[in-house]
């Protein structure tokens, strides 16, 4: 199983911060708004092909 991280923003310009920073090894895999704060769910891009594998048998 792929280990998955959740994080939260503030607003948008957070997270494009965050995103711009850390782009090259995560992949965000669900984006939410609710309120105006952002959570997002990610991985290790590395084991993001995995992670499609996982999430499709899951279905």
């Amino acid at each position: 199983m792929v280990e998955t991280f959740d994080l939260e923003f503030e607003d948008w310009t957070a997270y494009d911060e965050w995103l711009v920073a850390n782009y090259e090894n995560n992949s965000i895999f669900e984006v939410n708004e609710k309120d105006g704060k952002i959570k997002i769910r990610y991985c290790k891009k590395s084991d993001f092909p995995e992670l499609k594998k996982e999430l499709a048998e899951s279905k």
